[in-house]
């Protein structure tokens, strides 16, 4: 297939490795910093001109690399908004693994790590430097996203910021722990329960165990792993939980999450023990079927044993006839 289908620099997609948690200052800054801590450094060795410039010219790669999940997440929303894929492919995770070598998985998490940067840009100084910092605040809704990351960034022990604290601030958000300047004087006790009798202005799609928090092909769309791909257009995620029987908070306790998951038919429970890369592949299949995983996953298991019933049923005929034609023989 020609490499030409698609407008992503190469260049900018060889930079999707794992960068680690640096803190995301300003370049020039961080730069001047090191230099006047290192000038205080006993037996510090003084590079030459060139050298200087080579290291200016490496540390500008650097940063262009750790931006560089931005432009990539957004090259590959627009892609996949526009079907630019389908000259050459049948669907966009097909697209992924075949011109880019990248799972549909991986695809979404820098699709969705570059609309919380494009959403936390205005008005921060400090920036997410990197995907991992970006990512534990695509469970936020947007507004929250602001919030949780300018706290990251003025809470960051030492004034470092990491993926980790992020993630912790990003789960305080998520559980509803954080007070708000128009509430702290209205509000003495925060620790509410994670059950079913919480405020309904607490209950929402975006704190439920069975949201998804990858996004789907339709942009106007999510995922449940109860009630399957959901439109934002119908209705938003706040307004569904109001109503909805499944919605269970993501911090639950296992006798709560049995119960909100009431059976419309005599079932019977199979424990099945699969290897854990397999789990991703299951909810993406389920998810491009529309159904929830429980659902895709009975509909494989009932296709396998019919095929298998189908196969003896066609053997024992065959037999059959073998005899009454060794019979008249």
């Amino acid at each position: 297939m020609s490499s030409s289908s698609s407008a992503i620099n190469l260049d900018k997609l060889n930079l999707l490795t794992s960068t680690p948690d640096c803190e995301p200052v300003d370049l020039k800054k961080d730069h001047e910093y090191n230099k006047t801590n290192g000038e205080n450094i006993q037996n510090s060795e003084i590079i030459s001109e060139a050298e200087a410039q080579e290291l200016r010219r490496l540390e500008a790669k650097v940063e262009r690399g750790l931006r560089a999940f931005w432009e990539i997440g957004q090259a590959l929303r627009q892609i996949q908004d526009q079907r630019l894929y389908r000259q050459h492919y049948k669907n966009f995770e097909e697209y992924c693994i075949n011109r880019w070598e990248m799972s549909r998985r991986s695809a979404y998490q820098l699709m969705e790590a570059a609309s919380v940067y494009e959403n936390v840009r205005h008005g921060a100084q400090i920036l997410p430097a990197n995907e991992r910092q970006a990512r534990p605040l695509t469970v936020l809704p947007p507004e929250k996203q602001r919030e949780a990351w300018n706290k990251a960034v003025s809470t960051a022990p030492s004034g470092k910021v990491t993926s980790i604290h992020v993630a912790q601030v990003a789960k305080e958000y998520q559980q509803g722990n954080v007070v708000t300047k128009s509430r702290k004087n209205k509000t003495p006790n925060l620790q509410q329960s994670t059950n079913n009798s919480k405020p309904s202005d607490e209950r929402s799609c975006w704190n439920c165990l069975h949201c998804s928090k990858e996004f789907v092909d339709d942009p106007h769309s999510f995922y449940c792993y109860q009630l399957g791909k959901l439109s934002f257009i119908e209705k938003d995620g706040n307004q569904r939980a109001q109503s909805c029987k499944f919605w269970t908070h993501r911090q639950a306790e296992l006798d709560e999450i049995n119960q909100s998951r009431p059976t419309s038919q005599e079932s019977f429970t199979l424990t099945l023990q699969l290897p854990a890369y397999l789990q991703p592949l299951i909810q993406d299949a389920a998810k491009e079927s529309g159904l929830v995983v429980v659902d895709w996953v009975t509909n494989i298991l009932k296709a396998a044993v019919l095929k298998s019933e189908e196969s003896r049923n066609t053997q024992i005929h065959q037999e059959i006839i073998d005899i009454q034609v060794s019979e008249i023989a």
